[in-house]
């Protein structure tokens, strides 16, 4: 049976109630006004009929109905954010929401991007008899920000111990890290060991991995500097093993490497024996489970074969050919709609 209450107040949006609430009364409320003292239900105006200051309550409201209860979403003593997380949109409202809209962050590092090479050129330019636009600066431009660090491109440096080393130092006072491509391999004009290693500041590696067996690192004044391989596709595959795991823990996160799945091959994929080979590959989820599709030749000059991937299949040492329908790892770098 309707209900009858005395109207005797009313509360709105950012003030106090103007009364608190007894016994067979009621107070007028706006949407997100606080709950005066007393009451225990909200009834929509829709249910009611005012009636001067009278409300008729034609439809029974359960207690706590539309009352968003203090410590609902979180509660005293709650952790809002765990260390290490980054911080999107929903951690930067949830702490805006607790009197925090300025917490204390990692700073994100700024890598110095530098390519070395007599035969590059700038992308705009249209190369001559033995010249090779510079696509590594870019590729390690948008890795670097997508790990969410900031990247400063240095330029192409040629082969000139003096040029390299003089790029470096100009930009060592705004560097956190540094990153170059090339020049790393055995050779005769291999500037980034002639430039560093008589000071002892780099060491040089051959990883049983493919792509990416030359490597170089070590520290420029205290900070670190990754020398990587010259070829397009190692580049990438050296940045993600190497380069974004130590990003990430700069920028202070606990989740260090990307996301692991296992996946079959739809078809097989042959490499050297004794060496740990990624190879590119599509992965989606089919009716019996995740399968890896791999995107095209192994040749660690074609960067296409990146672009069209989202993961990187990891070929255990030992494993020549790593059949159609074997179950391999793969390192996921990006989802499938990206």
């Amino acid at each position: 049976d309707p209900v009858e209450l005395k109207i005797v107040g009313r509360a709105l949006i950012g003030r106090r109630p103007e009364s608190t609430v007894g016994g067979h009364e009621a107070s007028r409320i706006a949407t997100g006004a606080p709950i005066p003292a007393g009451a225990d239900t909200i009834v929509p105006i829709e249910n009611c009929e005012v009636l001067g200051e009278v409300v008729r309550i034609v439809e029974p409201a359960p207690e706590g109905h539309h009352i968003r209860p203090m410590g609902e979403d979180v509660k005293t003593g709650d952790v809002l954010v765990e260390t290490g997380k980054r911080l999107g949109a929903p951690e930067l409202g949830l702490l805006a929401n607790a009197g925090f809209p300025h917490p204390v962050v990692h700073p994100r590092p700024r890598v110095i991007v530098v390519s070395t090479g007599d035969e590059l050129i700038p992308p705009t330019e249209t190369p001559e008899f033995g010249q090779v636009r510079d696509s590594n600066a870019y590729t390690i431009f948008g890795a670097v920000r997508e790990a969410g660090a900031i990247p400063v491109l240095a330029g192409i440096v040629k082969d000139d111990v003096d040029q390299l080393k003089e790029t470096v130092l100009v930009h060592e006072i705004q560097a956190d890290a540094f990153i170059s491509s090339g020049g790393v391999s055995v050779g005769e004009r291999d500037v980034v060991k002639a430039a560093f290693f008589r000071r002892g500041d780099l060491d040089f590696y051959k990883v049983a991995m493919q792509p990416g067996m030359p490597q170089s690192f070590g520290h420029i004044e205290g900070k670190p500097y990754w020398g990587l391989p010259g070829n397009p596709v190692s580049v990438f595959v050296s940045f993600e093993v190497f380069v974004r795991p130590a990003l990430m823990k700069m920028l202070g996160r606990t989740q260090l490497g990307r996301p692991e799945i296992k996946a079959r091959l739809t078809h097989e994929v042959r490499g050297p024996k004794g060496k740990l080979q990624f190879a590119r590959v599509v992965v989606a989820r089919g009716p019996d489970g995740w399968a890896a599709t791999p995107t095209g030749a192994r040749g660690s000059n074609l960067i296409s074969t990146v672009s069209r991937a989202n993961g990187l299949a990891m070929i255990p040492p030992g494993t020549e050919t790593a059949a159609a329908g074997s179950e391999v790892r793969v390192m996921v770098f990006r989802s499938s709609e990206d």
